[in-house]
């Protein structure tokens, strides 16, 4: 059994490492549009961490249909799913400086479990094409309905104040 279970989690980083690379090799360009909604949107850790409001150029903010936020406690994932949503903050990486930014962010996701889809973006009725990263396998979480991490993340802190 124990054999099983190692021949389980190699083939399950394997197919991430795998994912990784021919993922990695896509980003490059003169400029990428990442739709972020978790711990990477304004105010949170990692846009804190890796100071996206002066690395990056924000766009705005949007609703992409057809994938759900699930919560995996400190931090979110998205999965395809009908009927559902997830609000997103839109950021464009350009020039050398903010592609190496958007290489670290790239780095984290794909080896933490995600990949990289590409989706339609509308912001304020501009179309644009962006990815978002999307967890590798559904979760088996809380799903968030209404689709937002900073709202939920609020919803909780005054939870936990009662």
């Amino acid at each position: 059994m124990a054999q099983e279970t190692d021949r389980a989690l190699y083939g399950r980083v394997f197919h991430r490492n795998v994912c990784w690379q021919r993922s990695y090799e896509r980003v490059e360009g003169e400029e990428i549009t990442m739709a972020l909604y978790g711990s990477l949107r304004n105010g949170l850790y990692n846009n804190r961490r890796l100071n996206l409001p002066k690395r990056s150029d924000f766009l705005g903010i949007t609703r992409i249909e057809g994938y759900a936020l699930y919560s995996l406690g400190p931090y979110p994932a998205v999965y395809p799913a009908e009927n559902s949503y997830v609000i997103a903050e839109v950021r464009r990486f350009s020039g050398k400086q903010q592609l190496e930014v958007a290489k670290s962010i790239d780095y984290m996701e794909l080896f933490g479990g995600y990949h990289r889809e590409y989706v339609d973006l509308e912001i304020e009725k501009q179309k644009l094409k962006g990815f978002i990263y999307v967890y590798d396998e559904k979760p088996e979480a809380e799903i968030i309905e209404h689709g937002d991490w900073v709202h939920y993340l609020k919803e909780k802190e005054l939870k936990g104040k009662n």
